[in-house]
């Protein structure tokens, strides 16, 4: 006789299985994710001179909500298995090289490559494919000296160039985000992080003022012999060392005229525009002024979707990219600029609560913890650049600006960490059984 199940019995079971389903959710990111992806396409929606992008705006968005979907439910440890790392590593790298050689280049800039009828842009998919290599060497080898911070250098550093060549400086900038935050999530020191951003704090105070410059000299060299690896250091390691890194900083700075170079002029005058965009108002202080000006007349409700007249007349360059923000402080007023800034604060603190309820999986913290850098890096830079408190680095700003690969990589990432923190459940108590 075959024994049957009471259907009371069942009800447990079924309601365990949909706890388990509900509780691997982190509702707090789909909602934050949410809010800026529908702010985004309202945006498109309404204004007068970008109706094309939002019909294409709205198919990226359907792509990359079914890649989330399924990346949600992938364990995120395939990501950073060795053999599935390390292609594609590889494989980025030829497509970043691909994209030298063939791509297609708008706006002085040679991003874009060409795949059939699909357009893609390498240099966003090499951040998702930098944070897994950092993530998948952080998993087996922590950062127990100042040396081992220079093996995930190594990794990061070719994409980086790569990127850098095309010309992308923001996505280059980006990431050093990433390796800086991963680093002192492993186990760096505050003291190796200033070290490594010295040399550029060098270059940029030499432009401003020389006096400034030597002042910083001198305070770094007292910083660093007082508390840079006092414990982990013979006291003629330490000073070695301090020699270096001082040589590297008065080099940098000397270097300065030569090292400006490297850049496109487009470059160099986006970098030096914030400073006081005043004095080349109809070039390259262009686009922060018409910013502000849009941003100020916004006030706390805004003008209403498609009536601000600086964005519905053209004023604002790239209004539906790089400066989506000024159309929307313009439009929407103070208190939704407010909303979307909790937003991403939300998501950056949600991906640091699960790196850190994560900590028993190195990989995966470090995985949560490279996508927090990427989009805190994206949101401070791009606001900031639209307010004038930031060069204008062409980083778009995650879910708001329009572009396909973007938000599909962004997407993917918030997919990623729902995996990271479905697979790494909080330890509670089974009131079930």
């Amino acid at each position: 006789m075959t024994s049957r199940v009471a259907p009371s019995s069942l009800i447990p079971s079924a309601v365990r299985s949909l706890f388990n389903v509900v509780n691997g959710i982190d509702f707090w990111l789909l909602g934050a994710t949410g809010f800026l992806i529908a702010v985004g396409l309202n945006v498109l929606h309404f204004s007068q001179h970008t109706q094309g992008y939002f019909d294409k705006q709205l198919s990226y968005m359907y792509a990359g909500l079914a890649l989330m979907l399924i990346v949600s439910r992938i364990p995120h440890k395939f990501w950073t298995n060795k053999w599935m790392v390390s292609l594609m590593y590889i494989v980025n790298l030829g497509l970043l090289v691909a994209v030298m050689l063939k791509g297609h280049a708008a706006q002085g800039a040679q991003r874009w490559l060409a795949l059939g009828p699909i357009t893609l842009q390498p240099s966003e998919l090499a951040k998702l494919v930098v944070i897994f290599s950092l993530a998948a060497w952080l998993r087996n080898h922590r950062i127990n000296s100042f040396f081992d911070i220079f093996k995930i250098l190594g990794i990061m550093v070719v994409p980086a160039v790569l990127v850098f060549k095309q010309p992308d400086l923001g996505t280059s900038l980006t990431f050093g985000a990433v390796f800086l935050g991963l680093s002192y999530w492993s186990g760096a020191t505050v003291m190796d992080i200033l070290v490594l951003i010295s040399p550029l704090l060098s270059l940029i105070l030499n432009a401003l003022n020389i006096e400034w410059w030597h002042m910083f000299l001198g305070a770094l060299a007292v910083v660093l012999l007082i508390f840079w690896r006092t414990f982990d250091w013979k006291i003629w390691l330490r000073l070695a060392m301090i020699i270096v890194v001082m040589a590297a900083n008065y080099g940098c700075g000397h270097a300065r005229p030569q090292l400006w170079g490297l850049l496109k002029e487009y470059q160099q005058k986006r970098l030096t525009s914030f400073v006081n965009p005043y004095d080349d108002p109809r070039g390259s202080g262009y686009h922060i002024l018409q910013s502000l000006i849009a941003i100020g007349s916004g006030g706390i409700n805004g003008a209403g979707l498609g009536h601000g007249n600086q964005a519905q007349g053209a004023f604002i360059p790239e209004r539906h990219t790089d400066f989506i923000f000024a159309v929307i402080g313009e439009e929407l007023g103070f208190r939704i600029c407010l909303f979307i800034v909790i937003a991403y604060g939300i998501i950056c603190l949600r991906a640091l609560f699960i790196a850190h309820q994560s900590r028993g999986d190195p990989a995966g913290a470090a995985m949560a913890i490279g996508l927090m850098c990427m989009f805190l890096f994206h949101a401070f830079i791009n606001i900031g650049m639209t307010i004038g408190c930031m060069p204008v680095a062409g980083v778009p700003l995650p879910f708001l600006s329009y572009g396909g690969t973007a938000l599909i990589v962004d997407l993917v990432a918030i997919g990623l960490l729902q995996s990271i923190y479905y697979h790494n459940p909080k330890e509670v108590k089974d009131d079930w059984g």
